[in-house]
């Protein structure tokens, strides 16, 4: 449900996830999110971007100048995804002269989770892969961000069933183990991990498929 931005909302943060199917966009008033996007299963363009930052904003009598932070996803996906999720949040950040942030997927995804001992987190990145990481109890990766397949995936999460999950993934995995369904919006758990590590800048995660 959209809600209403007080006078009082000052701290306007626009998250943008571009790269994980259709992509997502998240608008955060001081830590709550008030309005958000989903994208289609196609590969986001730039111009769906803008248009529904811009139709976002408009909702919620904001204009872009409001906007004080931007958070943006750096990645994993598809490789074209995380270069317009990243050109757009480095567009605004110039031309409003506000702060840039950028966190991977799967790091947001942990965070906001929560869970005991250890976690699978995925995402799916096109082409029958999907990208995987372990992050531990308290957060921190256990390994490094790598790509598997649909069956390979399967496998590996019957020995470890405590699982994140991107949305489209829940339906055919969620049912192994203690399951996390993370939904499609991916923007706004950047977007907080963003608010609450400011700053923060993470190298662009192009994982190409290993199989």
């Amino acid at each position: 449900m959209m809600l209403k931005v007080s006078e009082q909302d000052s701290q306007i943060t626009l998250a943008i996830e571009s790269a994980i199917r259709g992509g997502s966009i998240s608008l955060i008033a001081n830590g709550r999110e008030i309005d958000n996007w989903i994208g289609s299963t196609d590969v986001s363009k730039a111009e769906d971007l803008l248009v529904n930052i811009d139709a976002m904003l408009g909702r919620n009598s904001l204009a872009i100048r409001d906007i004080s932070h931007i958070a943006v996803s750096a990645g994993p996906g598809s490789f074209t995804g995380i270069r317009i999720g990243i050109a757009t949040a480095l567009g605004l950040k110039t031309g409003l002269g506000i702060p840039m942030s950028s966190v991977s997927a799967l790091a947001a995804m942990a965070e906001g989770g929560t869970f005991e001992n250890q976690a699978i987190v995925a995402v799916p990145v096109g082409r029958n892969a999907i990208c995987v990481q372990t992050f531990s109890q308290n957060k921190k990766a256990i390994d490094a961000p790598r790509s598997v397949s649909f069956e390979e995936f399967g496998d590996e999460i019957q020995k470890n069933g405590n699982t994140i999950l991107h949305g489209s993934l829940f339906e055919q995995f969620g049912h192994f183990g203690e399951s996390i369904d993370f939904g499609e919006n991916i923007a706004l758990p950047i977007g907080q991990f963003c608010i609450q590590t400011p700053g923060a800048m993470t190298e662009l995660l192009f994982i190409s498929k290993s199989f």
